[in-house]
């Protein structure tokens, strides 16, 4: 079975309450324009995590950030994932963590990448159950990509945080009703990291740019702003988002102004990646939020011109010389789909890659000699 649709009318806590109480096993693959999260569940619980951003997942950066290993340990046990084994696995056979404390932080950072996807109103799902857990692994082109847990996470727990953090992002947006808000560190004494980081930096930075500067959790950065702001720990400019205050911000609109020249070019991958920095900056930001649309919508038109919908892709290759262009899973899974019966139109509909990655995929493909377009 399987499941699509849009966030406009079915938000995630309501899909993610619906896989707990279905205890379903399968696999949930989250688009958010930019970025994609997939989620895998054995009987209602978390068990495993991916992204098409490595980085996002990178649990030896974020060890290495709280001082948990040495640059040395990372580099050792970078050298025996090159060699087969998992970090996790790796981290343990040198000895760096041991078990329990890896899987506390292993869950801690799928806590907070899983309870961030919350705070999208826009975006995509798609839905794959299966029987068993075996069969997670068997059907999903994005399993190589995941992070296994070493412990599953109950659903409903993640659930419950992130309607807390819901309700709690609406009264931080009282404070701050955008990235755009000017915090300054006042003159006193307290543990509060975000008051210690505007202290350091010693002049007045905007909301967004503090996250990027302080790195983490979007939500920890407000959560900490609120509470020093309530402590009366610094002062706010609520400057408006016009020209004047691009003109003192700067990062947002300067990154707008590139990918709008870069769409002018049909350079929509480039243009996608300058906004995805954007939208760190300020996920709220609308004008950010438009283009990023514009672009999506331009770069489908686009490909459609080249691989038209009425056209069926066969491969051009044998099946079993698929491995000598080392093709990632999703391409993989792709091309697993090309039998000659399905035309363009039918493969975006049917394959939970989703229209854009599909377009882009198929084009690939045709460039490398790996598929042909047939009548």
């Amino acid at each position: 079975m399987s499941l699509s649709g849009t966030f406009d009318t079915m938000q995630l806590c309501d899909l993610m309450q619906w896989v707990h109480g279905s205890t379903v096993t399968g696999t949930l693959n989250i688009s958010f324009e930019t970025q994609e999260t997939y989620l895998f569940f054995h009987e209602g619980d978390l068990v495993a995590i991916g992204s098409d951003d490595p980085l996002r997942l990178d649990l030896g950066r974020v060890l290495l950030s709280r001082g948990l290993i040495s640059d040395d340990q990372l580099h050792q046990a970078a050298e025996k994932v090159q060699a087969g084994n998992t970090l996790v696995e790796a981290l343990e056979e040198i000895g760096a963590m041991e078990e329990p404390d890896i899987a506390r932080a292993q869950v801690e950072h799928t806590y907070e990448t899983v309870l961030d996807l919350f705070f999208h109103e826009q975006g995509s799902f798609h839905l794959s159950t299966s029987r068993t857990s075996e069969g997670i692994l068997e059907e999903s082109p994005d399993i190589s990509q995941a992070n296994f847990l070493k412990r599953p996470i109950d659903t409903h727990q993640l659930i419950f945080e992130g309607m807390n953090r819901l309700d709690e992002w609406t009264r931080f947006g009282e404070i701050f009703p955008n990235a755009y808000v000017i915090v300054q560190a006042r003159e006193g004494r307290s543990n509060n990291t975000a008051w210690e980081k505007l202290k350091e930096i010693d002049e007045p930075l905007s909301v967004g740019e503090l996250c990027l500067r302080m790195g983490g959790s979007r939500y920890d950065v407000y959560k900490k702003l609120y509470e020093a702001y309530n402590l009366g720990l610094i002062d706010l400019d609520l400057m408006p988002t016009g020209k004047a205050g691009q003109s003192r911000l700067g990062p947002i609109e300067m990154l707008l102004q590139n990918a709008r020249v870069l769409l002018s070019e049909q350079q929509f991958d480039e243009a996608r990646t300058i906004l995805s920095t954007a939208s760190n900056l300020d996920p709220d930001d609308r004008q950010i939020r438009i283009m990023i649309k514009q672009i999506r919508e331009a770069q489908v038109a686009h490909l459609y011109q080249e691989i038209a919908p009425h056209k069926i892709p066969v491969l051009a290759v044998e099946r079993d010389n698929l491995k000598d262009f080392q093709l990632s899973p999703r391409e993989t899974f792709l091309a697993s789909r090309l039998s000659g019966k399905w035309d363009v139109a039918t493969l975006v509909f049917s394959t939970p890659l989703g229209e854009l990655e599909t377009l882009r995929t198929l084009r690939k493909f045709i460039h490398a000699g790996i598929a042909k377009m047939e009548e």
